[in-house]
């Protein structure tokens, strides 16, 4: 199993192998599906081969944003998802990645352990994952696990970059638990920047931020100011290794219009050419823009 884990693990990213000496089950994230599939048959007999293009339904996803959603009556598989989302743009993006419940809510409007709660029961099955995308809502969550029959299952996002990472990350042949795991995984190599403007004068790590002021917060800690929304992203994104990911995405909020979060976008491509910039209306409200790079 050691040996197996290792070679699978050097393959991609996500890797997750279970099993035993008769049966091993193994998930990978890796950029050419060949090099697992041949190693996988020299150790024996293979079934239930999937192999899905994760880079299409990325593509699918940003496709979306401009197309009305179109809810599933029941989740894909035998776990529902629940995920918080701020602003009708936001809900459509997580219901085109096929969330079974969106719920309102985010900054300053959190929803209650009821509003969670009434979601997962009216979801078609057993066992749900739920996805707070906010450090304030993570403990209202979990006390609608406590409270429910159902098997539920907290992936602790707090940032709606993170609940997108996990949704992507399901993997809707495995198990509960499986998909727990891939989640909690998929989530880690995201990084978040939220831009808004400062409801009030105060110093927060070392930046004295005046009333009125543009704020970038990084993984939700305080880290540049400016005048301008622009200014502050590209302040925020040069302290966020930007080199080091593959894509960056660009959530506009209701505050925003399209022409305006093109022409950032269009300045961040040509900061870092070789990253892949996307451009998605999220319609949130109290930012201007919720970026992440992955």
């Amino acid at each position: 199993m050691e040996e197996i884990r290792d070679r699978i693990s050097a393959m991609g990213e996500c890797a997750l192998i279970v099993g035993d000496s008769t049966t091993i089950k193994v998930h990978v994230h890796a950029p050419d599906p060949g090099p697992a599939i041949s190693y996988g048959a020299s150790m024996g007999s293979l079934s239930r081969v999937i192999v899905e293009n994760m880079q299409e339904q990325y593509q699918g996803f940003i496709m979306s944003k401009s197309q009305a959603p179109t809810a599933p009556e029941q989740p894909l598989s035998g776990i529902g998802t629940v995920t918080v989302a701020p602003g009708p743009g936001m809900s459509k993006v997580f219901e085109s990645l096929g969330a079974s419940a969106v719920v309102p809510g985010g900054q300053t409007m959190n929803p209650s352990t009821e509003d969670l709660l009434q979601a997962v029961e009216r979801i078609p099955t057993d066992e749900v994952i739920i996805l707070p995308n906010n450090k304030n809502i993570v403990m209202a969550a979990e006390q609608a696990k406590l409270l429910s029959e159902k098997q539920i299952e907290v992936v602790h996002t707090v940032s709606i970059p993170q609940g997108i990472a996990a949704l992507l990350a399901i993997n809707y042949q495995a198990d509960l638990k499986t998909n727990v795991h891939l989640m909690a995984e998929a989530i880690e190599s995201i990084g978040t920047a939220e831009i808004t403007t400062a409801v009030r004068s105060a110093q927060i790590n070392g930046i004295q931020v005046h009333e009125g002021e543009t704020i970038g917060l990084i993984d939700g800690k305080l880290k540049v100011k400016g005048a301008t929304p622009y200014e502050v992203t590209l302040a925020a994104l040069a302290k966020m290794n930007v080199d080091q990911y593959e894509i960056v995405t660009l959530y506009y909020g209701e505050a925003v219009d399209e022409d305006t979060a093109q022409e950032l976008a269009d300045a961040i491509a040509d900061t870092y050419p070789n990253q892949e910039v996307e451009v998605v209306d999220g319609g949130q409200p109290h930012y201007h823009y919720i970026l992440s790079v992955e």
